[in-house]
């Protein structure tokens, strides 16, 4: 028996070494196994998130399960990994319906909506809230009501989020009304009066932006009223110093909008006294970047610039990014005339954070594509090492040998490094495909998202100044840089998609002509727009069998080069020619042709592209994308061209 435990404990120690940093891993070990097993890969998680276990090799295993999930969605909503949270709380509450444990179901309901809120997904949210709602009325009691109007104030800011006023104001309406007559000495039902009415103001105040001078006056008035009564009931009852900066904040916002200049900056030094006198940091490099903003307004461009850089220190020291980046964006036009080399380096600086949060997110995605891949495969290898277990424990019991002890843990070790050897070359495929998904994302995706935000801005800022020609050239711009978006982000999903199904071809048959026909529809705009000629001639019964959508989008970026490197007036022409087992698909044009140099390297990775005849810009990827997708449908593709005179590029499909 003493063996038997050493074995046990020699398997444990491998098991926990290699998947103690997968929390997922580790939870579906415990969710598979009971005893030692299961308490083991609890005790794993904890020590990974760094957390002491609250629980003893006796606990129940469903008690265990319980303090688990806890402690994991409490990790993943610190770490903002909401997806996980996601992913928790659906466990949660299947677990909680099952034992019918009504107060725990609704907190799991209302974190997965906070999680959903979070990413965006204001529909589910809205839907979990409301279930959360119901489970309260079940409950009843003083602790209901007040999770109920919790629950219909964050649905009422996902209406605020949405532009969705009227929906807002009605929530948040409701909330007072819930309230009821409250007493005077009820201190804590008096604050949360006083966040409505902050909330009904940050409404009135979202609408007045909306509204020409007349109705604006009546909306930014009310929200003056909601604003000070909020403040009021803050100050009286001694709210704590963060809510009452809020308050102040907004009643700030609302006078200096209603044309009340000096009492709105009144306010505005009042709130940043009070987070001075509390040490509320991030508050505080708020309030300099609002208060520049209202300064830039008023072409106070020294004091806005003096407020915008005491935000950007406090920011930076503390690590507050959001707020670093809108003070960097926001001192950009103040400092622009007067030093545009240092204005220049504000928007770098401001465009470097901004894509280092969205590198963040991506790389979340990217983490959550490789858990679902790797699923099926470890759910695989788990099933064998349990087997395996069993079958070394019958051993043990059975024979008693030593010499069969050395031969099991052999086997054993045997088996875990081959594990560990496919995990680790399954994690190297995944992270070049990360590596390689970044580098394109940071290289043809941000340049015309940072191009529509630019116009978009300069548009927004300067609308009535500017004349209709410049209107019309910066939406000429802005569709010219959101068509160049569509076209990268078309072939980069289809690249993921490749890298992701490792191989996989779908089949079927399809008329050829047809095909080259719609492809040529969704580039008649764009060919159109240069009075160009694009002939099908393929013939019209010609029928193939291959993957329809692979053979689709090459057509299409093979059509889209084309039509961007032809001059206007010229033709384009798509043939078709049979060669045994295989059809041979070629687009010809008579454009500006490639060096013979580039032909060279046209297919690999990231290759650069030479600008359009109308100075279109390439993407750098089409090719390498349809290079891949012919070589999984088991093709070949080539390319000639002679520069100044035209391009003919083939590629095979699998004859019918």
């Amino acid at each position: 028996m003493k063996k038997c435990i050493l074995i046990i404990g020699v398997v444990f120690g491998l098991a926990v070494s290699v998947l103690a940093q997968d929390i997922d891993s580790l939870y579906r070990v415990f969710e598979s196994n009971r005893g030692e097993v299961a308490y083991r890969a609890a005790v794993a998680i904890d020590e990974v998130i760094g957390r002491e276990p609250n629980f003893e090799p006796t606990t129940d295993k469903d008690e265990i399960k319980l303090k688990l999930l806890r402690t994991m969605i409490l990790h993943f909503f610190n770490d903002e990994d909401f997806r996980h949270v996601v992913m928790y709380s659906e466990i949660g509450i299947a677990h909680y319906e099952k034992i019918d444990d009504l107060f725990n179901l609704a907190g799991c309901y209302m974190t997965l909506a906070n999680a959903y809120q979070r990413l965006g997904q204001f529909d589910k949210a809205i839907e979990c809230y409301n279930r959360c709602s119901d489970i309260m009325d079940r409950l009843g009691g003083d602790m209901a009501d007040v999770n109920k109007r919790y629950v219909m104030n964050n649905i009422a800011e996902i209406h605020l989020s949405m532009n969705e006023y009227g929906q807002a104001e009605e929530m948040y309406r409701r909330c007072i009304e819930m309230l009821g007559a409250v007493d005077v000495a009820d201190t804590a039902s008096n604050l949360d009066l006083a966040t409505y009415y902050q909330n009904l103001a940050e409404v009135r105040i979202a609408e007045a932006g909306k509204l020409d001078s007349a109705m604006r006056s009546q909306k930014l008035g009310e929200a003056i009223s909601f604003a000070q009564r909020s403040l009021d009931l803050s100050q009286r009852y001694h709210d704590t110093p963060h809510k009452i900066i809020n308050r102040l904040t907004a009643l700030s916002k609302a006078t200096f909008q209603s044309g009340r200049i000096d009492e709105g900056l009144a306010l505005m030094e009042e709130a940043l006294s009070v987070a001075k006198e509390n040490d509320d940091v991030f508050m505080e490099s708020v309030i300099y970047v609002q208060r520049g903003q209202f300064e830039s307004q008023l072409q106070r461009n020294a004091e806005a610039e003096r407020d915008f850089i005491n935000a950007i220190a406090i920011a930076e020291e503390n690590h507050f990014t959001e707020v670093l980046q809108e003070a960097l964006e926001s001192i950009y036009p103040v400092v622009r005339q007067r030093d545009p080399n240092k204005a220049l380096g504000y928007l770098e600086r401001s465009m470097t954070l901004r894509d280092s949060i969205f590198n963040e997110h991506q790389q979340h995605l990217i983490r959550d594509y490789q858990v679902r891949y790797a699923m099926q495969e470890k759910d695989h290898e788990l099933a064998l090492e349990q087997a395996k277990t069993k079958q070394n424990r019958l051993y043990v019991i059975i024979l008693a040998i030593t010499a069969l002890l050395a031969g099991v843990i052999a086997v054993i070790w045997y088996r875990l490094a081959m594990v560990r050897k496919k995990r680790n070359e399954e994690l190297m495929r995944v992270n070049k495909t990360k590596d390689r998904l970044l580098s394109i994302v940071s290289h043809d995706v941000k340049t015309p998202v940072g191009a529509i935000c630019t116009v978009l801005r300069q548009m927004t800022n300067h609308y009535d100044a500017m004349s209709d020609t410049d209107r019309k050239a910066n939406l000429v711009m802005m569709r010219s840089s959101a068509e160049g978006l569509d076209d990268r982000v078309r072939n980069i999903m289809q690249w993921v998609r490749g890298e992701l199904e490792n191989g996989k071809v779908s089949r079927n048959t399809f008329n050829l002509s047809r095909l080259v026909d719609d492809c040529v529809k969704m580039q008649m705009a764009a060919a159109d727009a240069k009075t160009l000629k694009v002939v099908n001639e393929v013939e019209p019964s010609l029928t193939v069998n291959d993957d329809e959508n692979a053979v689709s989008l090459v057509l299409q970026n093979l059509l889209s080069n084309a039509v961007k490197f032809s001059y206007p007036g010229g033709e384009i022409r798509v043939k078709a020619e049979e060669q045994g087992r295989r059809v041979w698909l070629a687009v010809e044009d008579d454009g500006m042709g490639i060096a013979e140099k580039k032909l060279e390297k046209i297919f690999q990775f990231m290759t650069s592209s030479d600008k359009g005849t109308g100075g279109e810009t390439g993407t750098g990827i089409g090719l390498f994308v349809s290079k891949q997708l012919v070589d999984k449908m088991g093709g070949e593709i080539s390319i000639e061209s002679v520069k100044g005179e035209g391009t003919v590029v083939r590629f095979s499909i699998n004859k019918s």
